[in-house]
């Protein structure tokens, strides 16, 4: 945990820094830390044993448990495809208006998309 917390420490700090002093050498340490963070938290996520709950996308949700309810999600507009990498191992609902629930959901589900994704 302390490698994501000094990693979004730096990318915070870089930011500041490079969008007042744009150079490749800062972007590159920005784009470094970010990385750095986001396999920090997913390593650190498989090791506990919980599984992977991720929504990307317009309007996307991704719950790890049940739902009481209903979920409804809409979604207008062109947005753009994100990519999910596979075999998460865990509840991944990937695209606009997508739902995924790892439990029950107890009420309806209602997606409503309208207008087209960009292509990736």
């Amino acid at each position: 945990m302390a490698i994501s917390a000094v990693a979004g420490a730096g990318a915070g700090v870089i930011t500041n820094v490079v969008t007042a002093h744009p150079n490749l050498a800062l972007w590159i340490g920005l784009g470094v830390l970010v990385i750095a963070g986001v396999g920090s938290q997913v390593w650190l996520s498989t090791l506990d044993g919980s599984p992977v709950v991720a929504a990307s996308g317009a309007g996307s949700v991704a719950v790890g448990g049940s739902v009481k309810g209903g979920i409804r999600t809409r979604v207008s507009g062109r947005g753009s495809v994100v990519a999910v990498p596979g075999d998460l191992g865990g509840v991944v609902a990937g695209g606009a208006g997508s739902v995924s629930v790892a439990g029950d959901v107890e009420g309806p589900v209602n997606t409503d998309v309208r207008g087209r994704e960009a292509s990736s």
